[in-house]
């Protein structure tokens, strides 16, 4: 790919206070680089059928035997209020009984991270079960943060529910389409922890879900 320009190596100011800019005997106005676009970056992508309708019932029951609390926000500045997000949660960590499910969630990043091309390294938080019941929602979003999510790169959302089971709760992306097909007991979205989304309210029923973050080294 040919650059208008390239940002020099080093800049400083000498001593009688001009700056000096150096390209390491490079010309700034004619240099190239082996870029390569990815155009998946901007977008969410959607993979159906990625689990049963018994490995859901099996997910979900890995959730239901945790301890559910209120979802909380972790004291993030972006999304102070308590009001911001409505629903209830419980962490599935490591155990005998789910490392099936990280072996598979781990499997289905390397797949789906062929379209983005992150470096991930793994898990750093456990996995999360969402339940929304009727008025329960999260309000727009990233789930990228100023602390350690910053680390965030993928994100991954399981739909454990069947579409009749609630009405309300679309997973929603800021300026995409809608996805009805997301709502297809065991679709996986995959998207860049940047994005910004949200899951509308729920208006009747209760919707179940998995929500796992790939992280890996900051983006730079």
């Amino acid at each position: 790919m040919n650059l208008l320009y390239l940002f020099p190596d080093s800049t400083e100011v000498n001593g009688v206070g001009d700056l000096v800019l150096d390209w390491g005997g490079r010309n700034p106005f004619a240099h190239s680089l082996p870029l390569e676009s990815r155009g998946a970056i901007t977008y969410p992508q959607i993979f159906p059928a990625m689990f049963s309708a018994a490995e859901c019932a099996a997910i979900t029951a890995l959730g239901e035997a945790r301890v559910k609390a209120a979802a909380a926000v972790d004291g993030r500045s972006d999304l102070a209020s308590r009001d911001y997000r409505v629903s209830d949660i419980a962490w599935i960590e490591p155990a005998q009984d789910s490392q099936w499910l990280y072996y598979r969630l781990g499997g289905i990043f390397s797949q789906v991270n062929a379209s983005y091309g992150f470096e991930l390294a793994g898990f750093v938080e456990p996995l999360q079960f969402t339940c929304y019941g009727a008025g329960q929602y999260f309000g727009w979003h990233v789930d990228i943060g100023g602390d350690a999510t910053s680390l965030r790169k993928l994100s991954l959302t399981i739909q454990l529910s069947a579409a009749d089971d609630y009405a309300g709760g679309d997973l929603q992306f800021h300026g995409g389409a809608e996805m009805p097909a997301a709502r297809t007991q065991g679709t996986a979205v995959a998207f860049p922890s940047y994005l910004a989304h949200q899951v509308s309210p729920v208006t009747r029923g209760l919707r179940r879900s998995l929500v796992a973050w790939a992280y890996g080294p900051a983006f730079r």
